[in-house]
């Protein structure tokens, strides 16, 4: 039987995060633009010294990805946090801190699971690290309740509610700790943040605890399946163009966070709206395109830019987020992960990551963002569209994109809500067991229990299109894995999910 949650929350946190961008194309031509990670100024400047003593330096990127909780009755909406720190510690002498922007860095690590954050990089004195310290603020976890009690006393089952859990700080010192760096080497490490093992749910009671066993990990970059010359990649970023030359562009996200990019002689323009048909960096305006990028980290932690979604062609009111249904057709909840705010409305300007809406929609459209798909002949639009056409193919765990015509409430009040009439179907992430797999697709399970399948559905993946992550293709994907995917979701095709993204969790 079907649960139709309510919206109720426990006190808030300021710290939340944005996070996102997508799959890139293999064979791009990697520009390395040499920028000095000097260790005396600039933004990427570490603080304190260490590692062995001497001038040699190395540089190191940094980049994170999550594993997402797997609770029976308890779906993870959102799990927004601050970073404050990223410390070195060297064998002997100081410290050295990643210096981070903003200097309290939001992740929503829900996203994670699928994505990649790019944090950073860093020269620091050549030599041996024994571990790494990673400070957080408080999180606020977005739950939908299903698990017919209360939880932590305020979030009754049926409801959809934000729990506020504790600050604190996680060590890793395992592999690839100790971390030896060599003089003028460049290159890079992934964090991971595991939230099954950060998680726990007893008595009606959910508690994190960052410094709990194999919480926090880490892995030396490149991973299996980033393109050639690469150390990672950075996918679905959503922001508008904020700075833009004949070399670079700069994409702004709502939460502050800034990508600064090398921008190609010739720019792939992923248009499916019709915005701008030139599909040439004209299209990409600043202060007015809203996109989403894909980037590649190069061995200098500098970004090259892989390719550009066009979402909007002139500033407009947006919010994109996770759709929980209601009992109420034409209603739908709407958990944020981004926004845009063109008028200034109060409500949306005060919006954060995590927040709930409650989305009413006024004589909707129905539109399909196929980003990476765009062009591809395997996934036209004749096959996709009609499958999301109108208000029947609103299910949950779907993101969509909404274009906001009137926006009242607060988070205070618990009475955030949207009117919409525009629908934008984008990419959801989720995480679950590969059951089958045969040829270019596989059968996946033990999804989030918020999003209900009678049988185990299908992922479709795309040649040429969906990139993979600790593996190089789908014949590296074997049953018994644990997969995140960043899909599109669709509730009457063959195909369940049309998969941008395939990352096998370790």
């Amino acid at each position: 039987m079907s649960v139709v949650p309510s919206v109720c929350r426990s006190r808030r946190h300021i710290h939340l995060g944005w996070v996102m961008k997508r799959n890139a194309a293999l064979g791009i031509a990697l520009a390395i633009s040499m920028i000095a990670l000097v260790g005396c100024s600039g933004p990427n400047s570490p603080t304190g010294g260490g590692g062995g003593g001497g001038t040699q330096n190395a540089s190191l990127a940094v980049t994170m990805t999550s594993t997402p909780p797997a609770f029976t009755n308890v779906s993870v909406l959102a799990a927004t946090v601050g970073i404050t720190g990223i410390t070195l510690t060297p064998s002997s002498g100081s410290a050295v801190a990643l210096t981070l922007s903003p200097t309290v860095y939001p992740v929503d690590f829900m996203r994670l699971q699928s994505d990649t954050a790019f944090l950073g990089s860093l020269t620091l004195p050549a030599g041996t690290y024994s571990s790494a310290t990673i400070t957080f603020s408080a999180p606020t976890l977005t739950v939908f309740n299903q698990s017919g009690t209360t939880l932590n006393g305020t979030c009754v089952s049926g409801a959809i509610c934000q729990i506020v859990l504790t600050a604190g700080s996680a060590q890793l010192s395992t592999a690839p700790f100790p971390l030896t760096l060599t003089a003028n080497q460049a290159t890079g490490i992934s964090l991971n943040l595991n939230l099954q093992n950060a998680l726990t749910l007893t008595s009606g009671t959910l508690a994190l605890s960052f410094s709990a066993t194999n919480v926090a990990t880490a892995a030396t970059l490149p991973r299996t399946g980033t393109p050639s010359g690469a150390l990672d990649l950075i996918e679905d970023f959503v922001g508008l163009v904020t700075v833009r030359s004949g070399s670079s562009i700069t994409v702004t996200g709502s939460d502050g966070i800034s990508l600064t990019m090398t921008l190609p002689s010739s720019p792939t323009i992923e248009d499916p709206q019709g915005l701008c048909p030139a599909l040439n960096a004209t299209c990409l305006v600043v202060n007015k395109t809203l996109v989403s990028v894909d980037a590649t980290v190069s061995t200098s932690g500098t970004l090259t830019l892989v390719s550009v979604d066009l979402l909007d062609a002139s500033p407009q009111d947006e919010v994109e987020g996770t759709l929980v249904n209601t009992s109420t057709p034409g209603q739908f909840f709407l958990v944020v992960a981004n926004k845009e705010v063109a008028t200034g409305n109060s409500t949306l300007s005060a919006a954060n990551p995590g927040d709930i809406f409650l989305v009413t929609l006024s004589n909707p459209i129905f539109t399909v963002d196929f980003d990476e798909f765009f062009n591809n002949a395997s996934l036209p639009p004749s096959t996709v569209t009609p499958l999301f056409s109108g208000q029947a193919n609103l299910v949950n765990g779907q993101d969509v994109m909404v274009h906001v015509t009137a926006a009242t409430g607060a988070a205070s009040t618990r009475d955030q809500a949207i009117t919409s009439d525009r629908v934008a179907l984008r990419f959801t992430r989720t995480t679950g067991t590969v059951q089958t797999v045969s040829g270019q697709s596989f059968a996946i399970s033990n999804l989030p229990p918020y999003i209900q399948f009678v049988t185990s559905p299908l992922v479709d993946t795309i040649i040429g299109a969906t990139s993979f992550d600790g593996v190089t293709d789908v014949s590296g994907v074997t049953v018994g894995q644990s997969v995140s995917i960043r899909a599109l979701l669709l509730n009457n095709s063959t195909f369940s999910f049309y998969a941008a993204k395939v990352r096998v969790q370790h």
